[in-house]
């Protein structure tokens, strides 16, 4: 009897209508491009653009502190002849 009753719940479960994305109510603003394909992969585009763009060049992650952020290659150029100071 308990395993009908399990089945009857999963076949209940099973037919209940689903909300599509696009219908989706109370989004936060910022969270809107989440809700079509083509806002994800303009968002995703954005953001892989905005991480070249910190690889590979200059700037501050936190002046209060001078932390700088430096190109990959910039990094390791110091990192080594920092070693081979030390040798």
């Amino acid at each position: 009897m308990g395993v009908f009753a399990i089945f009857l719940i999963i076949v209940n479960l099973a037919q209940t209508p689903v909300t599509p994305l696009s219908a989706a109510m109370n989004v936060p603003e910022d969270q809107q491009w989440r809700l079509s394909s083509t806002t994800r992969q303009e968002r995703r585009a954005e953001l892989e653009g905005e991480a070249a763009a910190a690889a590979t060049s200059y700037g501050w992650v936190n002046k209060n502190d001078g932390i700088v952020r430096l190109p990959v290659d910039r990094a390791i150029e110091l990192t080594l002849g920092e070693i081979n100071a030390g040798r």
